[in-house]
């Protein structure tokens, strides 16, 4: 199983336990993967065999582990992470090179759409910073309040995407603000596949819809209360909303779900890769919406029919640099809209909700 040790993110699919009566063609299909659960509803086209999809996606999701996880040993990351892939120091290698020494399509795409979220978020999403994670022990090893000396000589090991150090050493990588939102546009390429438009899948939270649901009207989901220690997704609910602006990604990103305590002090699992500490502004939460609309989703953008891995990406930036820089940042972007929730995160307190003007609240 795929873990990425990503809690549950906030966003809780509302209409996926439905069941149409009148419309017996939607198929609800799901499994484990990544730590949780995963989810697909969908409208399949005549002569296209549930087991069939539920086999197809299950190998999708396990193609993913066997690429992308870092708590798989034997994954590509995993090996490439302890540099165990043979790629000589300082080499210019043509891609078929670099699949021969042990890398897979997947894994080169994730590279890509990793650097091409670094760029576009000013160094704020940066999957080259896995040993910063790692030093607060929010990456793939327990450990906790690194010296500031040492911060500072891992954050200067981020922002390059290159496999190997000038040293000929691994440049590791951990690839999590992506890697669901990832999965989720996988999936959706595979139903795609397969003559299906009508659509919403779920992996651990993050979702790509397209199409209507069972009853021919918007997806609707909701958003989870974002107060420390909220476990239970779909149980409190601050916002439930209507996805518009199909096909569409939606994903949150929260820090009440993953963090620790030392001496009073909380430490969330959001690093800022250019301070090189956790987060410390009153964001409890971040959903994201990107639409139809999204430039940056069109064709020839770095981002092209890659929606919910750019959500994922989005929803990590604007828990990193905080509320007011992410509500100018989504204001001034078309075809993405975003709801942020602040606040102490104590339970029964109360909540700023701010929310773009086209995110589509019904209440």
């Amino acid at each position: 199983m795929l873990r990425f040790f990503r809690f549950p993110l906030p966003v809780l699919l509302l209409a996926l336990s439905l069941v149409s009566c009148r419309r017996p063609s939607y198929e609800s299909l799901s499994g484990y993967a990544q730590g949780g659960v995963w989810q697909v509803k969908c409208r399949v086209p005549a002569g296209i065999r549930k087991d069939v999809l539920q086999k197809g996606l299950d190998s999708a999701l396990t193609a993913i582990d066997a690429s992308l996880s870092g708590y798989n040993q034997s994954s590509v990351l995993s090996r490439h992470n302890r540099g165990e892939l043979p790629l000589p120091a300082g080499a210019s290698l043509s891609r078929d090179e670099v699949l021969a020494a042990g890398y897979d399509t997947l894994f080169l795409r994730m590279l890509a759409l990793s650097q091409a979220a670094w760029e576009l978020t000013g160094g704020k999403v940066d999957a080259s910073a896995a040993e910063l994670f790692d030093a607060w022990g929010f990456g793939f090893k327990n450990d906790s309040l690194p010296p500031v000396s040492r911060t500072d000589s891992l954050r200067a090991l981020g922002g390059n995407f290159s496999l190997r150090r000038g040293d000929g050493s691994p440049r590791r990588f951990n690839f999590n603000a992506l890697a669901q939102g990832y999965s989720s546009d996988l999936l959706a390429r595979y139903l795609r596949s397969k003559g299906i438009g009508d659509m919403l899948v779920n992996v651990g939270g993050e979702m790509f819809c397209a199409g209507v649901n069972p009853s021919g009207k918007a997806w609707t989901l909701g958003i989870d209360t974002p107060y420390d220690g909220n476990d239970a997704p779909g149980e409190k609910l601050s916002r439930i909303f209507e996805v518009r602006d199909v096909p569409a990604a939606v994903v949150t990103s929260g820090n009440y779900r993953k963090f620790y305590v030392r001496d009073g002090v909380k430490y969330s699992h959001t690093i800022d890769p250019g301070t090189g500490r956790p987060v410390s502004h009153d964001l409890l939460s971040a959903t994201v919406i990107v639409g139809a609309g999204c430039p940056l989703t069109a064709p020839g953008a770095a981002f092209e029919r890659w929606e919910t891995t750019l959500a994922d990406a989005l929803a990590t930036y604007c828990m990193v640099v905080g509320p007011e820089a992410a509500k100018a940042f989504v204001t001034a972007q078309p075809g993405i809209e975003a709801c942020l929730i602040s606040g102490t995160g104590q339970e029964g307190t109360e909540m700023e909700v701010w929310c773009s003007e086209g995110f589509g609240a019904v209440r």
